[in-house]
């Protein structure tokens, strides 16, 4: 049943919503501490892998470049692919379920991987979690959208996307740990599943308890989506149409380069840290569990740090009527983040790394939640799923599996040397960083356009 004509149906507060009721901000609120659960257990199970570098080298045999297709690669590419249809479903269908379904997949696709005893098998699971994780947030970004207003909304994403550096955090610890002991317990004997390695073991421990997430997301109410006067008739179209969306993108050329081509670039910097953890192993000899907390520690409190302050600054130059807010404020970030991003894996200790780390992941925190917030607030109503899931593909394409493989590339070809890292780092950012902010800034006059333009035109639900 399609949820814009009449939401989901099945228990009072659903029916309630179908009728033209919305949750209150309450609801909301509740509904966006949930989410950004789930999007916790996503990065978790997305970044567990970065402090097992060297046991699943050492097990199966890869290079630098492989085990980045295993972060980056054939994982961004799912990621993103995937999402496009998965964003045209959210637009037309309940969100709640898309969301839940993903869940309960990729934890299935994360304990799988703990059974692989090959890269062929470790990459097909992988590839399974990116699929499901395609899900979540072109589906949470929609579901925000209709539950916040433009004042409040990018304080909601804010708290949603705090999950990337709480899930990131939390495996960065869990993994050091896990890696610490595997030195000396490198073999646990299961029952059915006989003799494994610890990072089998770690797969299968934090895989498994997202299925109960995924159940509980289904326990939400699907929240009605508004829709403009004059996009109703776009809205009631149900087929996916790729040349609606090109057309939407080609009306406002420059801000569709800021929104999606200069996040992306952005992210290639924030994703470059699956190889911070390994950064500080080659460069100083720190043992997994040290630099495992050096780099959890950093993403659970520079992170959400910065998360919070795009959220409430954004939505305080919003309300003193600067609408560009969001975009503005993502170009200022690009340029702050170039000279940590840069140094970091040129200082000359581990200490003053680890500080660097700091303003590197404030900045890197305010992407994730004031780009998606712009899209939403500019974008067609019957689009804001698969625009959604447009920042995701370029994102992905560009950053997820770009920043990962980039500083490999640099290191395998370019230095010849897996210890000239630090270069290769250091490298990469110094590239990418002017280029985002300039493809950030080049679109703000366009992106207030369509701004005042949304303002002259009401909403209906």
């Amino acid at each position: 049943m399609r949820d814009n004509e009449v939401t989901m149906g099945g228990n009072g507060g659903e029916e309630a919503v179908s009728r033209g009721a919305q949750p209150g901000y309450a609801y909301g609120w509740y509904t966006t501490a949930i989410l950004m659960l789930a999007y916790t257990f996503s990065f978790l199970d997305r970044q567990i892998l970065n402090l097992m570098v060297g046991p699943i080298k050492a097990d199966l045999g890869i290079t630098d470049v492989q085990f980045a297709l295993l972060t980056g690669g054939a994982f961004g590419i799912f990621y993103t692919v995937m999402g496009l249809p998965i964003g045209w479903m959210a637009d037309r269908y309940p969100r709640k379920w898309i969301i839940s379904g993903g869940i309960a997949l990729w934890s299935l696709m994360t304990a799988m991987s703990g059974l692989a005893r090959t890269f062929p098998q470790l990459l097909l699971a992988r590839i399974g979690v990116g699929v499901g994780e395609a899900t979540l947030s072109p589906s949470a970004y929609s579901m925000l959208s209709d539950l916040f207003d433009k004042t409040r909304l990018p304080k909601a994403m804010s708290i949603y996307t705090v999950g990337i550096y709480i899930g990131a955090g939390t495996a960065m610890i869990i993994g050091g740990t896990v890696v610490g002991a595997i030195e000396h317990h490198p073999d646990i004997v299961l029952p059915l599943l006989g003799a494994m390695r610890s990072w089998h073991v770690v797969f299968l421990v934090v895989g498994l308890p997202g299925l109960l997430v995924a159940l509980w997301v289904a326990t939400l109410t699907e929240p009605k989506r508004s829709v403009r006067a004059d996009e109703q008739a776009d809205a009631d179209r149900t087929g996916f149409s790729p040349a609606r969306i090109w057309r939407f993108l080609a009306s406002y050329p420059l801000m569709s380069v800021s929104l999606f081509l200069g996040s992306a670039m952005f992210s290639v910097m924030s994703y470059a840290d699956a190889w911070f953890p390994e950064l500080f192993i080659r460069t100083w000899g720190w043992g997994a569990q040290q630099t495992g907390f050096v780099n959890g520690a950093a993403s659970l409190i520079a992170g959400p740090a910065g998360m919070l302050a795009a959220g409430w600054w954004s939505s305080r130059m919003i309300r003193e009527g600067r609408a560009d807010a969001c975009l503005r404020l993502t170009a200022y970030a690009a340029a702050g983040i170039a000279l940590p991003a840069v140094l970091m894996p040129l200082a000359p200790n581990g200490f003053l790394m680890g500080v660097l780390l700091l303003p590197l992941k404030f900045f890197g925190g305010f992407t994730p939640v004031l780009i998606p917030t712009a899209i939403q607030m500019v974008a067609p109503a019957a689009l804001r799923a698969q625009l959604g899931a447009v920042f995701m593909f370029t994102v992905g394409i560009i950053g997820v599996s770009l920043g990962p493989i980039l500083p490999a590339l640099f290191s395998d070809y370019l230095f010849q040397d897996e210890h000239a890292l630090r270069y290769s780092l250091s490298l990469a950012s110094g590239i990418t960083a002017p280029i985002a902010f300039v493809l950030l800034f080049i679109g703000l006059r366009q992106f207030g356009r369509r701004l005042a333009e949304l303002e002259a035109t009401p909403s209906h639900s």
